[in-house]
């Protein structure tokens, strides 16, 4: 691998990755699309020997930027779909000079087989979605989040130019080691809520299913993939082969928001150790980010001998907890 260009080094997974491959591969030139100076200034301490300042509606710059690169790494958005067909055609462009066939590396979510919005677990939720089945993969509806951009991906790998990869993780949890932005999205909300209210909360009955991976087991599964890609000796050809769920556990988010409850009150911060139920209605953030069911297993990436061994998610809610007081969380990959 020689030159990559780096969407997303500012966030919460992109970050973690940027350190975790500039680890893995030392001598890999990357290339870091940022929003400011300021932060290509942290994002190049972390590794990369180039900042491309813009913004991701700068199409043009994405395009030349991807077609000099050997490898695009996109966890910056999987929805924004204008992104996507900039890096492609910025690849198409790299893949006529000949040589390896160019690489794109997408970070997708597990937002995309979700299923009901109230906060229960529905009957559509007994579906366990397997990344080892092709099927499975197919059948995802073409109207859920990040599926627009999944389904060109899986598109333009099929055209046999580009090499189309894409992550799926869950709900991800600890702290991350990128150099922005260490802080997840969907646990770091439920704290948010509480400390706004005073009380740890979840929405309607509290027992819709999500799974859920540490940032750390994340990074070790990534780099598996990426290692698999970049080899050139994989042996799927099928697009939909190509596609990994991280999930390493499940958890319900009635029981987080009972497991932040008694964390908040020994520090003040909320008026008792219960969580309580609110309406899918009442709290529009924490719907959006934990009133639904997200179910898969990880088959395809156990496969390639991917062992989670980090702590659960209740076991590192403390850290997660320290960490939203005293840094918020307001950035991130959404999944």
């Amino acid at each position: 691998m020689s030159s990559v260009f780096f969407l997303g080094a500012t966030g919460y997974v992109g970050g973690a990755f940027l350190v975790a491959l500039k680890s893995a591969y030392p001598d890999s030139r990357i290339t870091a699309l940022v929003r400011s100076e300021e932060k290509g200034a942290a994002v190049k301490a972390a590794g990369a020997q180039q900042i491309i300042v813009g913004s991701h509606e700068e199409h043009e710059k994405i395009r030349a930027a991807s077609a000099e690169a050997d490898v695009v790494v996109n966890a910056a958005d999987s929805d924004y779909l204008p992104l996507t067909s900039a890096i492609i055609a910025g690849l198409k462009e790299r893949a006529k000079k000949g040589g390896k066939k160019p690489l794109l590396f997408h970070t997708s979510g597990t937002g995309v087989i979700y299923v009901g919005t109230e906060g229960k677990f529905v009957a559509a939720a007994e579906k366990v979605w397997n990344d080892s089945k092709e099927e499975d993969v197919k059948a995802i509806d073409a109207s859920q989040p990040h599926r627009n951009v999944d389904l060109e991906l899986f598109k333009t790998d099929k055209e046999g130019i580009i090499s189309c990869y894409i992550m799926c993780p869950p709900t991800i949890y600890g702290t991350g080691k990128g150099p922005v932005n260490r802080i997840s999205i969907q646990v770091p909300g439920m704290i948010r809520a509480a400390l706004r209210r005073k009380q740890a909360v979840y929405v309607g009955e509290g027992t819709n299913k999500w799974n859920n991976v540490h940032i750390d087991d994340l990074m070790d599964l990534y780099l598996i993939v990426f290692k698999l890609a970049t080899s050139g000796e994989d042996p799927e050809t099928s697009p939909y082969a190509k596609f990994y769920f991280a999930s390493a556990a499940e958890h319900t988010w009635g029981d987080v928001a009972r497991d932040i409850a008694p964390l908040l009150y020994k520090r003040g911060l909320v008026k008792n150790q219960e969580a309580i139920s609110v309406p899918a209605s009442e709290d529009r953030e924490l719907t959006m980010l934990t009133a639904t069911n997200s179910r898969s297993v990880s088959e395809r990436s156990f496969a390639l001998g991917w062992k989670p061994k980090s702590r659960s998610l209740k076991e590192t809610l403390e850290e997660d907890v320290d960490a939203v007081i005293k840094h918020g969380a307001t950035a991130g990959h959404s999944h």
